[in-house]
């Protein structure tokens, strides 16, 4: 079956901020069925949930933090509001802390194995979305493949190919690997080979990876081979459409990643 077609909003923050209602009700009208919110720029969830409805949107997935400790109820609360059935980080909660041995990677998947237990009472799922620093070696082993062993196969991965290419990595090859977990799936494009670094910024929304070039493009545009990534979506039920940043206007770079997808047959839209 052919998977849904969503969108990270947080490619559209900028947007969002100044017109958050224009800004959905614009999505809502390129096609998209679905999105994946990343906090409520210039709105609030409870707004957000009103005009989702009001459109027709689902939010089956959202980036955001783990349901434990003190953040639990509020985040299990908010999820069952906006009708999320999965809750994925965009990042780890201390970045690239985990990632410098095994021991760390290993303490990270008891949280993420806390927070599905913790989910799993509501019926949600919890996810992990990657970067390409966390799926680098450690003492030998490519850190993913640490965490993978360590949790449950209900904790997801939503795979960001583009990310996973510049980790050096097959797409596609990825996608096959981590099998059931991969139901939700970011299909970002971009230049993969170019120069650039990236590094942690604070925000007001919390931390978020900035670099010093902007390598991102319209699906299709770049150098991941995302046709050959689709072949292996045995298991995915969500493609989206995200760019970090471009260089171009946004909106157009999001309806023609909405274009290529779904007119190539990798997501389907509601048009």
């Amino acid at each position: 079956m052919t998977p849904d077609i969503t969108i990270q909003l947080y490619s559209v923050r900028d947007q969002a901020a100044k017109d958050y209602e224009g800004t959905i009700r614009a999505i809502a009208d390129m096609g998209f069925g679905c999105v994946e919110p990343a906090g409520y720029p210039g709105s609030t969830p409870e707004a957000a949930s009103k005009l989702f409805k009001e459109l027709g949107l689902r939010a089956p997935s959202a980036h955001i933090g783990l349901p434990i400790g003190d953040a639990k109820n509020e985040i299990l609360d908010q999820a069952q509001l906006m009708g999320h059935e999965a809750l994925i980080t965009g990042c780890p909660p201390r970045f690239k802390e985990h990632y410098v041995s095994i021991d760390e990677v290993r303490k990270l998947a008891d949280l993420y194995t806390e927070a599905a237990a913790n989910a799993a009472e509501v019926g949600i799922q919890v996810g992990y979305h990657n970067h390409d620093w966390d799926l680098c070696e450690i003492e030998g082993i490519r850190g993913y493949k640490v965490f993978l062993e360590n949790t449950p196969e209900s904790v997801l991965w939503e795979a960001d190919l583009f990310w996973v290419a510049r980790a050096g990595l097959n797409p596609a090859d990825f996608i096959k690997e981590i099998g059931p977990r991969g139901k939700y799936l970011h299909f970002k494009d971009g230049r993969v080979k170019e120069e650039a670094t990236f590094e942690e910024k604070e925000t007001e929304d919390g931390k978020i990876m900035v670099s010093d070039s902007i390598p991102f493009l319209p699906a299709g545009k770049g150098q991941v081979d995302l046709i050959a990534a689709a072949k292996e979506m045995e298991h995915t039920a969500y493609v989206a459409v995200e760019l970090d940043s471009y260089e171009g206007e946004m909106m157009q770079a999001v309806n023609e990643s909405y274009d290529y997808l779904t007119t190539s047959g990798i997501a389907k839209g509601n048009k």
